[in-house]
């Protein structure tokens, strides 16, 4: 017998896969999803209801917005009036049950204050969906709510379950009368006769209680609902391709036979010291400059063992691969030997595919197994290139500078500060001569690394060209939380630019960066192209704490999202920054990007068992406390590569939620001609044994060749709660080191 079908009406909410996946995992039932405005059905009703026939259910999702707009809503807005004939039951979460609630009467007003992020327990009437429930705790994103004109004065006033005077299809099912500035707060009701059911809260949230139980009261009583009226399900017709969302995953290359890493291990019987290493390697070597992503060492010890425990160091030959593409012109080159070997527009889909492809085609083995790098593509995906997956419009730049840059690196240097072990690695054939020669050259100084060529030009002072001031700054903060209380997004991460000429050489001022600001995801690098975009240069340096997303060989796949921030100040310790970081405003940053991420995850096909091992928990860093959260999942062994990258950008600690208006919105308030460029995007590597690891741009620092200018970005999460001073300063805090190092300042 076929499962019973649930049809899932997303409004383009950052937290609609975690909804489906929650439909599936607690119900005999398939699910299947399509948009508000699928072209299909919009200006076609006969279409639509014939659609819905093959249904037994719906789910009308959350979304941005307001249910009066049609165009916020779209076939949500169909659901109420449907012939009765075509009626089946709904569930209307959030934006879904105020369209519902409207449509019988209700009127639909502004909060005083926002709930995004909240957790509030609930009152409730403990019949209908919420029978059974002692306890209920329900996460809030909303702006908006439901007003059914009760005229009650006590909480425990026995009308509140009851019709009132101007609603009278709607009956109450759960409050909120926790809120002393919105007063009581309607959270579920159903219609009197029809099928048709709401909550104003999240019941899949990490931090909801009672998710699952819900939606299996809620399918009781729709599946009660389709009994009595002896409704039956049309069984469809083999789905087209077109009737099916397309899986955001890209087709695999075929395999090859894998080649083998050779490797060597040198033993240290000290802390090694990474910039001296650099320094002899670039004194020996004979390609391009090295590339650094440094997971940083204070007092011997990695900053962060779990996220930094091991140092690699690629070296590139003159003229070696790379891949490149631009926002600007759509334009995917492949270089190599100097020369452009590949050139042609398309699709940022198809660049992922290409990055698959490189990767396929040198799979390797053998390589040591501790070692999370043995070779592969070593890069960053800019913002702009984020907002291309995602179908939101960039700011327009004025010259197509690469926004996704990858280098194909064969051999590299690996450093495992916890073991104290530097492994030289190489997937080449017949490389046994550099093999030898750089294990002779770590061996004899393993245990007393020189400082070998520490500077390369003197130190030069810098001097800010431009940067946001407060009034500025202040300003869209404001913007922002107008954006919030109008029901557009639950949260907006705000960023802003400072830039700072120095002319100092880039490795002279990631050393000054290092010893500032150890963090686990240190980056120096230098990238340059023959003939692409008549020869482009780029410098980086970063010092980043935040893991974007990593995934091992066998599949396991992490996110460690940051949001929240205490800056050190002397007399600020852990157990100080804890008790401000366990405020209601920073664990709903934090929770609002946790949800958002399960949703990420839970939309990549192949990836399982989505799981929260750590929620909300400080983590020390050198000169911040921040709030952290890690965010896990498994991947099959078929799923391409990049899949879960590919669905996860932009970063949604970068960007707020629902991700989709969220950069629409950053996009104007930020200015239309202001692209963030890498900062907010990721950087960090593809390994030829099938792994990968990408970290946050944030705490760093960008030039690129013809500009000769340092960009240096920083913001925060600005929520209804945010305080306009307070978020000017974290963004201080947090541009600090960098403009600090960039300026000279001691």
């Amino acid at each position: 017998m076929p499962k019973s079908r649930i049809l899932y009406l997303d409004a383009y909410d950052s937290f609609s896969n975690n909804i489906t996946t929650l439909l599936k995992d607690s119900l005999p039932v398939t699910v299947e999803t399509i948009e508000i405005d699928d072209a299909r059905f919009v200006l076609n009703d006969d279409a639509f209801q014939h659609y819905l026939n093959t249904f037994d259910a719906i789910v009308a999702g959350p979304g941005p917005g307001h249910p009066a707009d049609p165009k916020d809503v779209g076939l949500i807005g169909k659901l109420w009036s449907l012939p009765e004939d075509c009626t089946l039951p709904v569930l209307g979460i959030c934006l879904g049950f105020q369209s519902f609630a409207l449509a019988f009467g209700a009127k639909i007003e502004r909060l005083k204050e926002p709930r995004h992020g909240l957790v509030r327990r609930l009152t409730h009437c403990d019949r209908d969906i919420f029978t059974g429930f002692e306890e209920l705790h329900a996460t809030h994103y909303h702006s908006l709510h439901v007003r059914l004109e009760h005229d009650v004065e006590q909480h425990c006033d026995a009308r509140l379950w009851e019709p009132s005077r101007t609603c009278k299809q709607l009956v109450p099912l759960a409050w909120d009368v926790s809120d002393d500035a919105n007063g009581a707060i309607l959270v579920g009701a159903r219609h009197c006769h029809k099928p048709f059911w709401g909550v104003q809260y999240h019941p899949e949230s990490i931090c909801s209680s009672g998710g699952a139980e819900l939606i299996q009261n809620w399918w009781s009583e729709a599946c009660r609902w389709n009994a009595g009226r002896k409704r039956r399900t049309i069984v469809p017709a083999a789905l087209k391709p077109s009737d099916t969302r397309p899986e955001k995953t890209m087709k695999r290359a075929a395999q090859r036979e894998p080649c083998t890493v050779h490797w060597r291990k040198v033993s240290c019987h000290e802390t090694v010291d990474v910039a001296s290493l650099v320094n002899i390697l670039r004194d020996h070597g004979e390609g391009n400059e090295p590339i650094l992503l440094e997971s940083g060492v204070r007092g011997g010890n990695p900053v962060n063992p779990e996220t930094g425990r091991f140092t690699i160091i690629g070296l590139p030959e003159i003229g070696a691969r790379q891949i490149l593409w631009s926002v600007k012109d759509q334009l995917l080159v492949i270089e190599e030997g100097g020369k452009v070997i590949y050139s042609r527009q398309t699709t940022i889909a198809e660049v992922f595919t290409a990055l698959d492809e490189a990767i396929d085609k040198r799979k390797a083995r053998k390589g040591p197994a501790g070692v999370p790098f043995w070779g592969g593509l070593v890069g960053f995906i800019s913002y702009e290139a984020g907002l291309e997956t995602i179908d939101v419009l960039p700011a327009k730049e004025k010259c197509g500078r690469p926004d996704i840059w990858f280098v194909l690196v064969e051999r590299s240097i690996v450093v495992d500060h916890i073991a104290q072990m530097v492994y030289v690695q190489t997937t080449r054939d017949n490389d046994q001569a550099w093999l030898n020669d750089t294990e002779r050259i770590l061996q004899a100084t393993a245990d007393h690394l020189p400082t070998g060529r520490a500077m390369l030009n003197s130190d030069s002072a810098g001097d800010v060209v431009a940067g946001p001031t407060q009034t500025e700054y202040r300003t869209k903060v404001r913007a922002c939380q107008e954006q919030l209380r109008a029901g557009e997004s639950y949260e907006l991460c705000l960023t802003d630019q400072t830039l700072v000429r120095n002319p100092t050489h880039p490795w002279t001022l990631y050393q000054r960066l290092r010893r500032a600001n150890p963090a686990p995801f240190g980056a120096c690098l230098h990238f340059a192209t023959s003939h692409t975009h008549g020869g482009m240069k780029l410098d980086v340096i970063g010092s980043s704490p935040e893991r974007f997303i990593s995934w091992s060989r066998s599949g396991k796949c992490q996110f460690r999202p940051i949001k929240g921030t205490v800056k050190k100040t002397p007399g600020m310790t852990k157990e100080k920054a804890e008790a401000l970081l366990s405020s209601e405003k920073e664990r709903a940053e934090n929770l609002m990007i946790v949800d958002l991420i399960r949703h990420d995850l839970n939309g990549v096909a192949g990836l399982q068992n989505v799981r929260v091992p750590q929620l909300m928990q400080v983590e020390e860093y050198s000169t911040l406390y921040q709030l952290v959260s890690v965010i896990e999942g498994n991947l099959h062994p078929s799923t391409p590569l990049t899949a879960a990258l590919a669905v996860s950008l932009p970063p949604g600690s970068m960007t707020g939620a629902p991700k989709k208006r969220s950069c629409e919105l950053l996009r104007s308030i930020e200015g239309v001609g202001e692209a963030r460029g890498l900062y907010s995007g990721v950087l960090g590597y593809l390994d030829v044994g099938g792994g990968g690891d990408f970290a946050v741009v944030i705490r760093s620092a960008f030039r690129w060749g013809d500009e000769g200018i340092w960009r240096v970005g920083a913001g925060g999460a600005i929520t209804a709660l945010s305080e306009e001073v307070a978020e000017w300063e974290e963004m201080l805090g947090k541009r600090q080191s960098l403009v600090d190092v960039l300026l000279g300042s001691p």
